[in-house]
C-alpha cells in the first residue's frame, strides 16, 4: 500500500476538530477509503507519532483499528504547516517535482511556503505603513509621543 498524503491530512483534521481533549477516542468518517486502507493510514501516523491511539480488534476484519485518541504536539505542528489549501497543493507540487518525499520534506515544504507568504505579507504592511507615513508627513502631520497618535506641526 502506498501512503496517501491527502488522506493523511484529512484524518488529521477529523482527529483535531471531533477531539473533545477528554483522551476519549475520536470517530474518524473516511467513507471513500476500504477501511484496511484507514486503519494502516492511522497506524502510520501513530508510528509517526503524529497521534495517539490504540489498536483495537474487529471481529469483520483479519486486521486490528486504530481508533485515535488525539494529535501530538508534532501532529499540531505537521497540521498546521499543511492546513491551508493552497500551500497543501503547493507541497504536494513540490514533493512530485522532487519525485518522492518524507514526512519531515513536506513539512519543510510546507514551511517554506508560509514564511514566503508571511515575508510577502509582512511587505505589504511595511508598504502600507510607509505610505501612511508620507501621507501624514505631506499633511503637516507628526507621530506624537503619547500614544502614538498625530498631530499637526
Amino acid at each position: 500500500m502506498k501512503r496517501d498524503m491527502d488522506l493523511v491530512r484529512d484524518l488529521l483534521m477529523q482527529i483535531e476538530e471531533f477531539d473533545q481533549g477528554l483522551g476519549g477516542d475520536v470517530e474518524i468518517e473516511a467513507e471513500n477509503h476500504e477501511p484496511q486502507v484507514i486503519a494502516e493510514h492511522l497506524r502510520l501516523l501513530v508510528e509517526a507519532r503524529l497521534i495517539e491511539g490504540d489498536a483495537v480488534p474487529d471481529d469483520q476484519y483479519a486486521f486490528d483499528h486504530i481508533v485515535p485518541t488525539r494529535l501530538t504536539w508534532s501532529g499540531h505542528d505537521f497540521l498546521e504547516s499543511v492546513r491551508d489549501a493552497e500551500i497543501w497543493r503547493k507541497t504536494k507540487e513540490g514533493a512530485l517535482s522532487a519525485k518522492g518525499f518524507t514526512l519531515d520534506l513536506l513539512q519543510d515544504l510546507a514551511k517554506g511556503f508560509l514564511k514566503n507568504r508571511l515575508k510577502s505579507g509582512l511587505a505589504s504592511y511595511s508598504k502600507a505603513i510607509s505610505t501612511t507615513a508620507v501621507i501624514h508627513q505631506r499633511m503637516g502631520l507628526t507621530p506624537s509621543s503619547k500614544f502614538g497618535r498625530y498631530g499637526r506641526t
